[in-house]
């Protein structure tokens, strides 16, 4: 059932050719330059979000008045919504890089397979 020619059974001598062959490829990609930016930059807007919702939160239990409440409520949502950009950001981003090595990987099997 198990496929062979993954690279966590790969043995050591191909797993070296295999990342030899990845090296000398070369791929010129812009985007992956600043991906590890981005992805701290996701880490960091879910953080933050999620501290704007709970000080919001922890604020407006203290408020009387209604109108302290929805604007409490409102940047709560504000907090909220910066999570779920940074979590948006973050998987684009994770995510890329795995299927970007996956596809690489892919090709390399296909080509050794056609050798």
């Amino acid at each position: 059932m198990d496929d062979p020619k993954t690279t966590q059974g790969m043995a050591p001598e191909r797993r070296q050719q295999f990342e030899d062959d990845i090296a000398k490829v070369r791929v010129k990609t812009g985007g992956a330059a600043g991906e590890p930016r981005m992805i701290a930059l996701g880490i960091v807007l879910m953080v933050v979000g999620a501290a704007v919702a709970l000080v919001a939160y922890i604020v407006s239990t203290s408020q009387a008045d209604p109108r302290d409440v929805s604007s409490m409520i409102i940047l709560a949502v504000f907090g909220l919504t910066l999570a779920v950009a940074g979590m948006a950001v973050f998987l684009r981003y994770s995510i890329g890089r795995f299927l970007r090595f996956w596809l690489l990987r892919l090709i390399y099997e296909q080509q050794e397979r056609a050798a």
